[in-house]
C-alpha cells in the first residue's frame, strides 16, 4: 500500500495539473478572434461543468488571473482553442509570460484552493419507485425518497449536499465549527442540528422542518456570487417555504409529516395538483399524465395517501377536486379538468 505521504504528493500533483489546465482555458479565451473565444468560452464551461474539482481549479486559476495584469497579457497569450503544441510547451509558455509574480500568485491561488477541496465526496441516488437512506460519517441520517439524485461533499469549515433533483429528509447532527449546507437550483438551506426535509422539482422547491431551525436563501440572477448573512426566511418546526417562479412563500406543516413517504404515505398540504402527480409518478411503473389545461393549473391538493394504493387516491381525487380521470388498458392513467 502507498504510504499517506505519497497519497498527499499525488494528490498535490494532481491539484497542480487542474490548476495548469484551468489557467490555459482562460489564457485562451483572451486570445484570438471573436468566434475563436466563444469558442474557448464553450470548452470551458464543458470542463468546468464536467467535475466540482475542475471549477474549484477554475475559480482559483481565474483569481490568480485577476491578481495579475492581465490586460497586458492578452497579446503575448493570444492562443487559439486548438490544440496548438503539446500541452506541457502551452503552459510553460503561459507561465513564463505571467513571470515569477504571476507564478507566485498562480501557487498561492493554487495552495488556497487545495486547501478548499472537500475531505469526502458521496454520490447517492434512488431509481423509479425506491427509497433510499445513507448514514453519513458524522452521523447524520439522510432518507431518500423515489427518484432522488445528490452528492455530499464535506469540508473542512463545512458540510454541503447538492440535491439536484427529488426529495430528502435530513436528520443532522450539530457541529457548530461545519454548519450543514443544502444547495439546489432554486436556493440555499442552512442549518447546524435539526431534522427537515427539501425536495427540488421542476417547477420549484420545498422546505418542510420537522424540529430545530434553518434558514433559506432564494437564489436568483440578481444575487449570483453574492451571500447574504441573513436568510430569506427562518423555519422553525412546523413551518414550511415553498420557493417557485413566482417568489417565496411561508406556509405550516405537521412535523410528524416530514418525510412521510418512508412510512408509505405521500402528503400534500395545498400543493399544486402538477406536483402531486410527479411526487406520484416517482413511484408508479405506468405513470400519471395531467393534461396540459388552465383549468388545472391552479388546482391545489390537501390530504394523505398511502403510496402502496394508488387506486385509491385515483378513486378519490375527481371527489376532492373537478377533474375526471381516464383510465385505458395500456396507456398511462389522464386527468382532466372537468367541465
Amino acid at each position: 500500500m502507498p504510504r499517506p505521504e505519497t497519497d498527499c504528493r499525488r494528490e498535490r500533483q494532481t491539484a497542480q495539473r487542474l490548476f495548469e489546465h484551468a489557467l490555459l482555458l482562460i489564457a485562451r479565451q483572451h486570445g484570438g478572434d471573436p468566434a475563436q473565444a466563444e469558442a474557448c468560452r464553450q470548452a470551458q464551461q464543458q470542463w468546468r461543468q464536467a467535475d466540482p474539482c475542475h471549477e474549484a481549479a477554475f475559480r482559483a486559476a481565474q483569481q490568480a488571473w485577476q491578481a495579475t495584469e492581465a490586460g497586458s497579457l492578452r497579446n503575448a497569450l493570444a492562443l487559439p482553442p486548438a490544440r496548438t503544441g503539446t500541452p506541457s510547451l502551452t503552459r510553460r509558455r503561459l507561465i513564463s509570460v505571467l513571470g515569477l509574480a504571476g507564478l507566485g500568485l498562480a501557487t498561492g491561488g493554487l495552495g488556497h484552493w487545495y486547501r478548499a477541496q472537500p475531505l469526502q465526496q458521496l454520490s447517492l441516488r434512488t431509481g423509479q419507485g425506491q427509497i433510499g437512506s445513507s448514514l453519513l460519517a458524522d452521523g447524520s441520517q439522510l432518507a431518500l425518497a423515489a427518484r432522488t439524485e445528490a452528492r455530499v461533499l464535506y469540508y473542512r469549515d463545512r458540510r454541503e449536499v447538492l440535491l439536484a433533483h427529488g426529495e430528502i429528509r435530513f436528520d443532522v447532527r450539530s457541529d457548530p465549527d461545519r454548519p450543514f449546507i443544502v444547495v439546489t437550483d432554486w436556493g440555499r438551506v442552512q442549518v447546524f442540528g435539526t431534522v427537515f426535509s427539501v425536495a427540488v422539482r421542476q417547477t420549484g422547491m420545498r422546505v418542510a422542518v420537522a424540529s430545530g431551525r434553518v434558514g433559506v436563501w432564494r437564489r436568483s440572477a440578481a444575487r449570483e456570487g453574492t451571500t447574504a448573512l441573513s436568510p430569506d426566511i427562518a423555519l422553525t418546526a412546523g413551518d414550511s417555504a415553498d420557493i417557485d417562479h413566482a417568489g417565496l412563500r411561508s406556509g405550516h406543516v405537521s412535523p410528524d409529516d416530514v418525510g412521510a413517504w418512508r412510512q408509505g404515505w405521500l402528503v400534500f398540504d395545498a400543493q399544486p395538483l402538477s406536483v402531486a402527480v410527479e411526487r406520484w409518478n416517482d413511484y408508479l411503473a405506468t405513470p400519471l399524465l395531467l393534461e396540459r389545461d388552465a383549468a388545472l393549473a391552479g388546482l391545489r391538493l390537501t390530504g394523505s395517501f398511502p403510496i402502496a394504493r394508488p387506486a385509491a387516491f385515483l378513486d378519490a381525487l375527481p371527489r376532492i377536486l373537478p377533474v375526471r380521470v381516464i383510465r385505458s388498458p395500456d396507456g398511462p392513467v389522464r386527468i382532466q379538468a372537468r367541465r
